[in-house]
């Protein structure tokens, strides 16, 4: 029953039903059409014939002065009617010709006077058909007006419009047995393209990502360029992917080795001193290396939520400065670094996901007093409204970025320095994502002394 379903489902039995059922509802209202005309085509015929017989009957008995019609007439008159029939035929003066005395009434309210009149009536228990007329005949005995009524059963008219509905339906249904050959040829033969689409697309493997080139109809052209979109996306997330695994595993080596040394040169130590220092390497070495996976677990969850962030909500970009820098108080002091903010007090709404625009100044903060923020120097934060965009900059008074590493510095694992300060060169890669993420852009400024990193993100007001 599922199998049945799933079948009848699929768009060449639904467009073979939706094109057949319309051609069996023809069939249905033709056939019904043609029984009606059917029945009058047999009506009106056997009416004819009736009405001619009525006359020869009329002409044949007053000449013969009421004989009995000659048995070449009757057998005439039987094999064209295909049945029996009866008549009266009256003189005029009402009196009794020849046939049957006992004819079907006419209906009340009717005369034979207006001309030929056909009737349904029932004679003998069946359902007969009459016709009556009058006929002005010459005849020196019995001529005058001359009144016939003659009746047949509706037997062989009935037969006649059943064989000719028969035959009918019979070539509908042959019409339409044939059509509907041609038409699911003709539906298989025009999804062909979409078929060979398919087996294209079913070729296709996380290794193979090439744009599907075969030709299809236009109506499926829309459909190949979103597949071959699609495919595009894979494969440069795939690239990216691959890239970051390549370069998370490259970075992770060298603190996961360091962490390993230095527990078992902690386990070799000769003194406590020596076991005490041995592990506090061990200890920074660890942090160190928590710190990376923390990054590296960010950086792919900002990358992967790159186009509409679901979580983004409409933040204070000054409130968010402000809250970070505060955080940064207490190191800061230990360094004799000033932190100064310049908001000018006016709120700047920005639509972003709040707690990575956190992470990302966060990241910008962190980076300027570990690279740009010597001691007794000031580390300056201002935000500034700038057409239909809030603005922060943060500007230290360090040795600054070389104008040809301003770009390569929000590069992933990209260092400037070659001493081990504890960093591990993915936080201007995770500021840039971010803001990337909530529309805005991150740039290095040129400056003569120290180093400015811009952030500009639009306004949500």
């Amino acid at each position: 029953m599922i199998r049945r379903r799933l079948r009848l489902q699929s768009l060449r039995a639904r467009l073979f039903v939706m094109i057949v059922a319309p051609l069996l509802l023809v069939a249905v209202v033709s056939s019904v059409m043609l029984h009606w005309l059917a029945r009058d085509m047999s009506r009106n015929l056997y009416d004819d014939t009736l009405r001619v017989a009525a006359h020869a009957i009329a002409r044949e008995s007053v000449l013969t002065q009421g004989n009995v019609l000659p048995e070449t007439l009757l057998s005439s008159l039987i094999g064209a009617m295909g049945g029996p029939i009866y008549y009266q035929v009256v003189a005029s003066g009402g009196l009794f010709v020849a046939g049957y005395s006992d004819p079907p009434p006419l209906p009340e309210g009717r005369d034979v006077l207006a001309g030929p009149m056909f009737y349904d009536a029932t004679y003998r228990g069946e359902p007969v058909r009459v016709v009556a007329l009058r006929e002005n005949i010459f005849e020196p005995e019995l001529g005058g007006w001359t009144t016939v009524r003659v009746w047949q059963t509706v037997t062989r008219r009935e037969e006649l419009s059943r064989i000719m509905l028969v035959q009918s339906v019979t070539v509908l249904a042959l019409m339409l047995a044939a059509a509907a050959i041609l038409v699911w040829y003709g539906i298989d033969r025009g999804l062909a393209p979409l078929m060979r689409l398919r087996d294209a697309v079913a070729l296709r493997t996380t290794n193979d990502l090439r744009p599907i080139q075969r030709m299809v109809p236009p109506e499926a052209a829309p459909l190949v360029a979103t597949i071959n979109t699609l495919f595009a996306r894979l494969s440069a997330e795939l690239e990216r992917r691959n890239a970051f695994i390549s370069n998370a595993a490259h970075q992770l080596r060298n603190p996961v080795a360091a962490i390993q040394a230095q527990a078992e040169s902690a386990l070799l130590a000769q003194t406590d001193e020596n076991r005490i220092d041995r592990l506090n390497d061990l200890r920074l070495a660890a942090r160190r290396l928590s710190r990376m996976s923390r990054q590296l677990l960010r950086l792919e969850a900002t990358a992967a939520k790159r186009g509409d962030d679901p979580d983004a909500t409409v933040v204070d970009l000054g409130r968010i400065v402000a809250d970070v820098a505060r955080q940064h108080v207490p190191r800061a002091l230990r360094r004799s670094v000033e932190i100064t903010l310049d908001d000018h007090g006016a709120p700047l709404p920005v639509r972003a996901n709040g707690v990575l625009l956190e992470e990302a100044v966060d990241n910008l903060i962190d980076n300027a007093m570990r690279y740009g923020c010597p001691p007794n120097t000031e580390l300056s934060l201002r935000l500034t409204r700038e057409g239909g965009l809030g603005v922060l900059r943060v500007i230290d008074q360090g040795p600054g970025i070389p104008p040809e590493m301003s770009e390569k510095v929000f590069e992933r694992f990209m260092r400037l320095s070659s001493e081990d300060d504890g960093g591990s060169g993915l936080g201007l890669s995770i500021v840039r994502a971010v803001i990337r993420n909530a529309g805005g852009r991150v740039e290095v400024e040129p400056s003569a002394t120290g180093c400015v990193v811009v952030v500009s993100l639009p306004l949500a007001v």
